[in-house]
Protein backbone atom coordinates (compact mmCIF):
# COMPACT_ATOMS: atom_id res chain seq x y z
CA UNK A 1 0.00 0.00 0.00
CA UNK A 2 1.20 3.06 -1.06
CA UNK A 3 1.31 5.55 2.77
CA UNK A 4 0.77 8.42 1.49
CA UNK A 5 -2.52 7.83 -1.40
CA UNK A 6 -4.87 8.03 1.71
CA UNK A 7 -6.65 10.42 3.10
CA UNK A 8 -8.26 11.19 6.54
CA UNK A 9 -10.39 14.14 6.22
CA UNK A 10 -11.80 14.74 9.51
CA UNK A 11 -9.69 12.64 11.29
CA UNK A 12 -7.76 13.49 14.24
CA UNK A 13 -3.49 12.47 13.61
CA UNK A 14 -1.68 11.56 16.72
CA UNK A 15 1.93 13.51 15.06
CA UNK A 16 3.43 15.83 12.60
CA UNK A 17 6.77 14.88 11.35
CA UNK A 18 8.96 16.81 9.90
CA UNK A 19 12.80 17.95 9.55
CA UNK A 20 15.52 20.86 8.50
CA UNK A 21 13.51 23.78 9.56
CA UNK A 22 17.02 25.32 9.24
CA UNK A 23 16.18 28.20 10.85
CA UNK A 24 18.19 31.25 9.72
CA UNK A 25 18.56 34.97 9.57
CA UNK A 26 20.24 35.51 6.31
CA UNK A 27 18.36 35.04 2.84
CA UNK A 28 19.51 32.43 0.86
CA UNK A 29 20.67 33.80 -2.52
CA UNK A 30 17.95 31.93 -4.61
CA UNK A 31 15.16 33.69 -2.46
CA UNK A 32 14.17 37.00 -3.84
CA UNK A 33 11.16 37.59 -0.77
CA UNK A 34 11.15 37.97 2.53
CA UNK A 35 12.74 35.30 3.78
CA UNK A 36 12.11 35.72 8.09
CA UNK A 37 8.36 36.55 6.86
CA UNK A 38 8.08 33.11 4.83
CA UNK A 39 10.04 30.98 7.87
CA UNK A 40 7.53 32.72 10.09
CA UNK A 41 4.44 31.40 8.35
CA UNK A 42 5.40 28.34 7.96
CA UNK A 43 6.21 27.74 11.25
CA UNK A 44 2.61 29.17 11.73
CA UNK A 45 1.75 26.50 9.50
CA UNK A 46 2.99 23.64 11.60
CA UNK A 47 1.53 25.20 14.88
CA UNK A 48 -2.19 24.95 13.29
CA UNK A 49 -1.38 21.60 12.10
CA UNK A 50 -0.58 20.53 15.59
CA UNK A 51 -3.74 22.53 17.25
CA UNK A 52 -6.40 21.23 14.40
CA UNK A 53 -4.92 17.66 15.59
CA UNK A 54 -5.82 17.97 19.37
CA UNK A 55 -2.47 19.87 20.15
CA UNK A 56 -0.70 16.88 18.78
CA UNK A 57 3.22 16.72 19.17
CA UNK A 58 5.45 18.10 16.25
CA UNK A 59 8.22 15.92 15.75
CA UNK A 60 11.51 17.38 14.28
CA UNK A 61 14.49 15.19 13.15
CA UNK A 62 16.99 17.24 13.59
CA UNK A 63 18.39 20.79 11.83
CA UNK A 64 16.07 22.71 13.50
CA UNK A 65 18.79 26.13 12.91
CA UNK A 66 20.77 26.20 9.77
CA UNK A 67 24.01 27.08 12.16
CA UNK A 68 24.58 25.95 16.20
CA UNK A 69 25.88 29.56 16.57
CA UNK A 70 22.52 31.12 15.99
CA UNK A 71 22.08 35.08 17.39
CA UNK A 72 19.88 36.07 20.52
CA UNK A 73 17.63 37.73 17.76
CA UNK A 74 17.07 34.15 16.32
CA UNK A 75 16.87 32.56 19.39
CA UNK A 76 14.12 34.85 20.26
CA UNK A 77 12.33 34.58 17.00
CA UNK A 78 12.42 30.46 17.41
CA UNK A 79 11.17 30.94 20.90
CA UNK A 80 8.37 32.78 19.84
CA UNK A 81 7.30 30.91 16.63
CA UNK A 82 8.43 27.13 16.85
CA UNK A 83 5.09 25.12 17.99
CA UNK A 84 4.61 23.21 20.58
CA UNK A 85 4.47 20.56 21.67
CA UNK A 86 7.97 19.96 20.19
CA UNK A 87 10.10 17.25 20.26
CA UNK A 88 13.46 17.24 18.07
CA UNK A 89 16.57 15.95 17.85
CA UNK A 90 19.96 17.78 16.99
CA UNK A 91 20.83 17.63 13.47
CA UNK A 92 25.12 18.35 12.65
CA UNK A 93 23.95 22.24 11.93
CA UNK A 94 22.36 22.53 15.31
CA UNK A 95 25.44 20.92 16.74
CA UNK A 96 29.40 23.00 17.29
CA UNK A 97 31.86 21.01 15.04
CA UNK A 98 29.18 18.56 14.21
CA UNK A 99 30.31 16.95 17.48
CA UNK A 100 27.03 16.00 20.18
CA UNK A 101 29.66 16.20 22.72
CA UNK A 102 29.61 20.14 22.57
CA UNK A 103 25.71 20.68 22.66
CA UNK A 104 25.65 22.63 25.26
CA UNK A 105 26.98 25.27 23.43
CA UNK A 106 24.61 25.43 20.77
CA UNK A 107 21.53 27.46 20.02
CA UNK A 108 19.36 24.26 20.50
CA UNK A 109 20.69 23.95 23.69
CA UNK A 110 19.91 26.88 25.04
CA UNK A 111 16.02 26.49 24.13
CA UNK A 112 16.34 23.23 25.82
CA UNK A 113 17.03 24.86 28.60
CA UNK A 114 14.65 27.87 28.70
CA UNK A 115 11.88 25.05 29.22
CA UNK A 116 13.43 22.27 30.89
CA UNK A 117 11.98 23.98 34.50
CA UNK A 118 8.94 24.83 33.33
CA UNK A 119 6.07 22.24 35.16
CA UNK A 120 4.54 21.05 31.98
CA UNK A 121 7.70 21.42 29.61
CA UNK A 122 6.53 21.82 25.56
CA UNK A 123 9.77 21.62 23.78
CA UNK A 124 12.02 18.88 24.28
CA UNK A 125 15.59 17.60 23.03
CA UNK A 126 16.24 13.76 22.77
CA UNK A 127 19.80 13.31 23.14
CA UNK A 128 20.25 10.04 25.12
CA UNK A 129 16.92 9.00 26.72
CA UNK A 130 13.53 8.16 24.82
CA UNK A 131 9.91 9.98 25.12
CA UNK A 132 6.86 8.16 26.12
CA UNK A 133 3.82 9.79 25.46
CA UNK A 134 0.50 7.68 26.85
CA UNK A 135 -2.57 8.53 25.52
CA UNK A 136 -3.79 9.80 29.13
CA UNK A 137 -1.18 12.59 29.34
CA UNK A 138 -2.78 15.58 29.85
CA UNK A 139 -0.24 17.90 28.11
CA UNK A 140 -1.03 16.23 25.22
CA UNK A 141 -4.67 15.17 25.26
CA UNK A 142 -5.56 11.99 23.61
CA UNK A 143 -8.33 10.33 24.45
CA UNK A 144 -8.69 6.70 23.67
CA UNK A 145 -5.61 6.75 21.13
CA UNK A 146 -2.78 4.49 21.08
CA UNK A 147 0.27 5.76 23.29
CA UNK A 148 3.71 6.57 21.51
CA UNK A 149 7.46 6.51 22.55
CA UNK A 150 10.01 7.99 20.70
CA UNK A 151 13.57 7.74 20.08
CA UNK A 152 15.61 10.22 19.10
CA UNK A 153 19.36 9.66 17.85
CA UNK A 154 20.84 13.00 17.36
CA UNK A 155 23.30 12.88 14.43
CA UNK A 156 26.68 10.74 14.66
CA UNK A 157 25.17 8.86 17.33
CA UNK A 158 23.95 5.95 15.56
CA UNK A 159 26.32 3.52 15.51
CA UNK A 160 26.08 3.61 19.15
CA UNK A 161 22.65 2.61 19.10
CA UNK A 162 21.24 -0.68 20.15
CA UNK A 163 17.61 -1.13 19.74
CA UNK A 164 17.41 -4.29 22.01
CA UNK A 165 18.16 -2.21 25.14
CA UNK A 166 14.71 -0.28 25.78
CA UNK A 167 12.72 0.56 28.99
CA UNK A 168 9.75 -1.04 30.43
CA UNK A 169 7.97 1.70 28.69
CA UNK A 170 9.72 1.33 25.01
CA UNK A 171 7.99 -2.43 25.54
CA UNK A 172 4.40 -1.59 26.70
CA UNK A 173 3.75 1.53 24.16
CA UNK A 174 1.57 1.11 21.16
CA UNK A 175 3.41 2.67 19.07
CA UNK A 176 7.41 3.06 18.83
CA UNK A 177 9.20 5.67 16.51
CA UNK A 178 12.42 6.15 16.07
CA UNK A 179 13.84 9.83 15.03
CA UNK A 180 17.69 10.14 13.18
CA UNK A 181 19.68 12.64 11.85
CA UNK A 182 21.00 10.14 8.70
CA UNK A 183 21.87 11.27 5.26
CA UNK A 184 19.42 8.65 3.93
CA UNK A 185 17.90 8.24 0.23
CA UNK A 186 15.31 6.14 -1.50
CA UNK A 187 16.42 2.93 -3.38
CA UNK A 188 20.16 3.65 -4.37
CA UNK A 189 22.97 5.90 -2.94
CA UNK A 190 24.59 8.30 -4.98
CA UNK A 191 27.97 7.18 -5.92
CA UNK A 192 29.29 10.21 -4.55
CA UNK A 193 27.38 9.45 -1.34
CA UNK A 194 29.00 6.55 0.01
CA UNK A 195 28.98 6.67 3.81
CA UNK A 196 24.86 7.60 4.11
CA UNK A 197 22.38 5.18 4.36
CA UNK A 198 19.26 3.98 2.01
CA UNK A 199 15.83 3.00 3.41
CA UNK A 200 15.89 -0.19 2.77
CA UNK A 201 18.98 -0.38 5.14
CA UNK A 202 17.39 1.07 7.92
CA UNK A 203 14.13 -0.36 7.61
CA UNK A 204 16.19 -4.17 7.74
CA UNK A 205 18.30 -2.80 10.59
CA UNK A 206 14.97 -1.17 12.95
CA UNK A 207 11.97 -2.23 11.12
CA UNK A 208 11.78 -5.11 13.97
CA UNK A 209 11.54 -2.93 16.71
CA UNK A 210 9.86 0.36 15.11
CA UNK A 211 7.13 1.10 13.96
CA UNK A 212 8.02 4.42 11.99
CA UNK A 213 11.10 5.70 11.49
CA UNK A 214 11.37 9.72 10.80
CA UNK A 215 15.18 10.84 9.17
CA UNK A 216 17.05 14.13 8.32
CA UNK A 217 19.03 15.45 6.30
CA UNK A 218 17.96 14.77 3.09
CA UNK A 219 16.18 17.95 1.84
CA UNK A 220 13.70 15.98 -0.68
CA UNK A 221 10.74 14.27 0.73
CA UNK A 222 9.91 10.59 0.25
CA UNK A 223 8.08 7.78 2.29
CA UNK A 224 8.81 4.24 2.46
CA UNK A 225 7.66 0.70 4.03
CA UNK A 226 8.58 -2.38 4.44
CA UNK A 227 6.98 -5.41 6.53
CA UNK A 228 4.82 -3.11 8.27
CA UNK A 229 7.21 -0.41 9.15
CA UNK A 230 7.07 2.57 7.66
CA UNK A 231 10.18 5.16 6.98
CA UNK A 232 9.34 9.36 6.95
CA UNK A 233 11.82 11.31 4.84
CA UNK A 234 10.07 14.92 5.65
CA UNK A 235 12.85 17.20 3.36
CA UNK A 236 13.44 20.59 4.44
CA UNK A 237 10.93 23.46 5.08
CA UNK A 238 12.05 26.05 3.52
CA UNK A 239 13.01 26.19 -0.31
CA UNK A 240 16.98 27.43 -0.03
CA UNK A 241 18.44 26.99 -2.92
CA UNK A 242 18.08 27.25 -7.11
CA UNK A 243 17.52 23.43 -7.68
CA UNK A 244 13.88 23.41 -5.24
CA UNK A 245 12.21 25.82 -7.35
CA UNK A 246 9.54 23.83 -8.64
CA UNK A 247 9.75 21.91 -5.15
CA UNK A 248 6.34 22.10 -2.45
CA UNK A 249 7.72 21.35 1.37
CA UNK A 250 5.48 19.56 3.49
CA UNK A 251 4.35 18.37 6.66
CA UNK A 252 3.29 14.71 7.41
CA UNK A 253 0.25 13.72 9.45
CA UNK A 254 0.90 10.51 11.90
CA UNK A 255 -1.83 7.52 11.97
CA UNK A 256 -0.87 5.83 15.63
CA UNK A 257 -3.89 3.45 15.10
CA UNK A 258 -3.03 2.80 11.62
CA UNK A 259 0.39 3.33 11.27
CA UNK A 260 -0.24 5.80 8.23
CA UNK A 261 0.75 9.15 6.88
CA UNK A 262 -0.66 11.40 5.02
CA UNK A 263 1.04 14.92 2.60
CA UNK A 264 0.62 18.12 4.60
CA UNK A 265 1.79 20.64 1.97
CA UNK A 266 3.39 23.92 3.61
CA UNK A 267 1.75 26.97 1.77
CA UNK A 268 4.15 28.61 -0.70
CA UNK A 269 4.77 31.68 -2.79
CA UNK A 270 5.86 31.07 -6.10
CA UNK A 271 8.42 33.10 -8.34
CA UNK A 272 10.35 33.94 -4.89
CA UNK A 273 13.15 31.19 -5.69
CA UNK A 274 15.75 31.91 -8.37
CA UNK A 275 18.20 30.96 -10.62
CA UNK A 276 19.95 34.35 -11.61
CA UNK A 277 22.89 34.26 -9.54
CA UNK A 278 23.67 30.61 -11.23
CA UNK A 279 23.23 32.17 -14.58
CA UNK A 280 25.17 35.28 -13.63
CA UNK A 281 28.26 33.63 -12.58
CA UNK A 282 28.14 31.29 -15.21
CA UNK A 283 27.89 33.67 -17.68
CA UNK A 284 30.54 35.66 -16.21
CA UNK A 285 33.35 32.70 -15.95
CA UNK A 286 31.97 32.06 -19.63
CA UNK A 287 33.36 35.84 -20.64
CA UNK A 288 36.58 35.05 -18.69
CA UNK A 289 37.37 31.91 -19.71
CA UNK A 290 36.94 33.21 -23.49
CA UNK A 291 39.28 36.53 -22.45
CA UNK A 292 42.22 34.12 -21.09
CA UNK A 293 41.49 32.08 -24.58
CA UNK A 294 42.21 35.14 -26.57
CA UNK A 295 45.19 35.83 -24.40
CA UNK A 296 46.86 32.24 -24.34
CA UNK A 297 45.57 29.19 -26.89
CA UNK A 298 48.02 26.85 -25.66
CA UNK A 299 45.83 26.49 -22.49
CA UNK A 300 43.33 24.15 -21.20
CA UNK A 301 40.10 25.13 -22.12
CA UNK A 302 38.59 22.32 -19.69
CA UNK A 303 39.87 23.99 -16.65
CA UNK A 304 37.99 25.70 -14.31
CA UNK A 305 38.54 29.84 -14.64
CA UNK A 306 40.16 29.38 -11.24
CA UNK A 307 42.66 26.86 -12.28
CA UNK A 308 43.14 29.08 -15.82
CA UNK A 309 43.99 32.03 -13.67
CA UNK A 310 46.53 30.12 -11.63
CA UNK A 311 47.92 29.17 -14.94
CA UNK A 312 48.50 32.68 -16.36
CA UNK A 313 50.13 33.72 -12.86
CA UNK A 314 52.54 30.92 -13.66
CA UNK A 315 53.33 31.69 -17.03
CA UNK A 316 53.35 35.59 -16.93
CA UNK A 317 54.63 37.72 -14.79
CA UNK A 318 52.36 39.18 -12.48
CA UNK A 319 53.22 40.96 -9.01
CA UNK A 320 52.14 39.91 -5.70
CA UNK A 321 50.12 43.31 -5.29
CA UNK A 322 47.67 42.43 -8.20
CA UNK A 323 47.46 38.71 -7.79
CA UNK A 324 46.20 39.67 -4.46
CA UNK A 325 44.02 42.15 -5.76
CA UNK A 326 42.12 39.66 -8.62
CA UNK A 327 41.71 37.03 -5.67
CA UNK A 328 40.15 39.20 -3.18
CA UNK A 329 37.62 40.36 -6.09
CA UNK A 330 37.06 36.99 -7.64
CA UNK A 331 36.32 35.87 -3.43
CA UNK A 332 33.75 38.48 -3.00
CA UNK A 333 32.37 37.34 -6.70
CA UNK A 334 31.74 33.78 -6.09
Amino acid sequence: MKRTARKHPGRKADAVLVSDLHLTETTPVARTDDYIAAQANKLRFLQSLSAANNNCPVLCAGDVFDHWKASPWLCGFALHHIPHPFICIPGQHDLPMHSLEHFDRSALALLDKVYENEEDPSFFVLRDRGFFLPHDQLMFPRGTLPSLFIVGRPFGTLDEFDPKEQTEEFQRADRKILMLHELTWKGKKPSWSPGSLTDLELLDRFGDYFDVIITGDNHGAFVSEKNGTILVNPGSMMRMSADQADYTPHAYLYYADTNEVDKAPFPIEKGVVSRDHIEEKESRDERIAAYIERMSKDWELGLSFRRNLEMFFAENKTTKKVRELIWQHLEAEM
